[in-house]
């Protein structure tokens, strides 16, 4: 398991598509399908959760109002699972 420390290193991960989840207590997951589509310059996410499926900026995925991830990567939550 990778820890995702910012944006960028999430762009660099996530390119292809890759498994990640945000740790929450009592080492519950929640799980997300995160892909950087670089030539859109968005993050296409599916949230296993419910199946919802988003497609963010990158200014959008950093603001809690459209996701939690951006919140995760500044609390040191989300993480690559490998």
């Amino acid at each position: 398991m990778i820890k995702i420390k910012s944006v960028q290193q999430l762009k660099r991960e996530s390119k292809g598509g890759a498994e990640y989840f945000i740790l929450l207590r009592f080492n519950l997951r929640s799980t997300k399908w995160i892909e950087w589509d670089a030539q859109n310059r968005v993050f296409d996410v599916i949230n296993f959760i419910n199946g919802s499926e988003q497609t963010l900026t990158e200014n959008q995925l950093m603001d809690q109002e459209w996701s939690d991830i951006g919140h995760a990567i500044s609390c040191g939550w989300l993480y690559k699972d490998c």
